[in-house]
């Protein structure tokens, strides 16, 4: 059921949007593909579609890198009965259908005792690199379409051709020499590289990072460009507009400081007490809402003392900005310590990750400050740094990207507008704000940045 977005779920929208992304990448997560699927799931799936059932008690998969970037595998798997595979057409039928989820060719297979041997052939794992190397690619997920999803084999053996040596191997694998021995795959992010290097090559390492270095630069750049500068983009000249229309309009004169800070003093609350209002709360995400409206509070109740309002400085109000936001990670770290069931953040999730949403909602506070005393640039660079650096927090931006990418592109540029409209109270805020020499009736004059 869709529901309305009134502002407080915009801000709810805008501090989540790394989180909301997360899950949906999770649920629409690509086809798991082992590393060996013919040491397990491809070779028990195989056989049940020929009314076998079968029980692997072990396995192991040595494979021969080609320089052409063929890989040649040899299965050797023992089972718990391997009277059935004794017919020949049986075992060669299972066994092509194994290996065909990794688009291998079968070269031959054969059974000795209780342990059936596959040999097949697989295309393209590896590429020519520079200085020589060949980049293996095999253990990368497929562009979103498949992930690799554990070794399946008990034990794997990678061999480089003759001539080359395993410069760069999986995490946790032993590598000695031509060889490299794995006994678990965890891949992270989209998969590592091994590199394969010449064995006289002196320069192996450095050629070793920049075979793994260049084939993510598109992915960066593309990344760069759509996860993070058009957003930030949307934000910037979001904040820019509304400088704009306040100027224009003339919204900044309507209500004194105090009250604006009090307007600020509300968001807070309504962030706060959002779990009395909000029909469906995910589970997790609560947190970093109460801790967002904590640093608002903190923020508003700040900048409602004329005192420190008195000759304020765009120096001095950024220190008031940067501490509210200490006081939200501060109120993240409590919930994180107390055992509040539901309130808890996760234990997996970093409370500065989650909280950091809300720094660039504060500091368009210092963005209405500069509005009104003449330096708006400043306090724009200032805002839509922190919203760059949300984002480059929210998103891998060396990951080539899954089949949902340009969903997280739309919640992305979506963050951006609902965070504009929630920094709307704090522009004003800021922009009402008295300058270093006493003014500010919240219209703009040559008052100098402040600092």
């Amino acid at each position: 059921m869709v529901r309305r977005l009134s502002p407080a779920h915009l801000l709810i929208a805008t501090l989540l949007v790394g989180s909301v992304l997360g899950v949906g990448l999770t649920t629409a997560s690509p086809r798991p593909v082992q590393v060996c699927a013919p040491c397990d799931r491809g070779f028990v799936g195989a056989a049940q579609t020929h009314d076998l059932d079968v029980r692997i008690e072990h396995s192991t998969a040595t494979m021969r890198v080609h320089r052409n970037g063929s890989a040649t595998w040899t299965v050797e798997t023992r089972l718990a009965d391997a009277e059935p595979f004794e017919n020949a057409t049986l075992r060669e039928s299972v066994a092509r259908e194994a290996v065909a989820v990794h688009d291998g060719r079968l070269r031959s297979t054969s059974v000795d005792g209780d342990t059936v041997r596959v040999r097949y052939r697989t295309p393209d794992v590896a590429v020519d690199a520079p200085g020589g190397l060949l980049r293996v690619t095999y253990f990368r997920d497929d562009g979103g379409a498949t992930v690799r999803d554990g070794l399946g084999a008990d034990r794997l053996t990678l061999v480089a051709p003759e001539g080359m040596v395993v410069e760069r191997g999986l995490p946790g694998a032993d590598v000695s020499g031509r060889r490299m021995t794995a006994t678990s795959f965890e891949g992270s992010g989209d998969g590592p590289f091994v590199t394969l290097a010449p064995a006289d090559a002196a320069l192996a390492p450095l050629w070793s990072l920049l075979a793994v270095s260049l084939p993510l630069v598109p992915v960066v750049g593309r990344n760069l460009l759509l996860l993070v500068a058009i957003p930030a983009a949307v934000f910037v000249g979001g904040l820019a507009a509304v400088a704009w229309g306040t100027e224009r309009v003339g919204l900044g004169t309507t209500a004194t400081p105090d009250r604006r800070a009090l307007a600020v003093l509300a968001l807070g609350v309504l962030a706060l007490a959002h779990p009395l209002y909000a029909e469906a709360v995910v589970a997790g995400t609560t947190p970093p809402f109460v801790a967002a409206g904590v640093g608002a509070l903190a923020l508003g109740g700040t900048l409602a003392v004329p005192a420190v309002r008195e000759g304020l400085s765009a120096r001095r109000l950024a220190g008031v900005v940067l501490g509210a936001f200490a006081v939200a990670v501060a109120a993240g770290l409590l919930l994180r310590a107390l055992p509040l069931g539901d309130l808890s953040i996760r234990d997996d999730a970093s409370v500065l990750t989650l909280v950091l949403p809300a720094l660039p909602v504060y500091a368009a506070t210092l963005v209405g400050y500069a509005a009104a005393h003449g330096s708006l640039r400043r306090g724009l660079a200032a805002a839509v740094g922190a919203f760059v650096l949300v984002l480059v927090t929210t998103f891998s931006i060396a990951s080539q990207g899954g089949t949902l990418y340009f969903l997280g592109v739309v919640l992305a540029v979506l963050g951006a507008v609902g965070g504009v409209v929630v920094a709307v109270p704090f522009f004003l805020l800021g922009y009402g704000l008295p300058g270093p020499n006493g003014r500010g009736d919240g219209r703009r004059h040559d008052a100098g940045d402040g600092t």
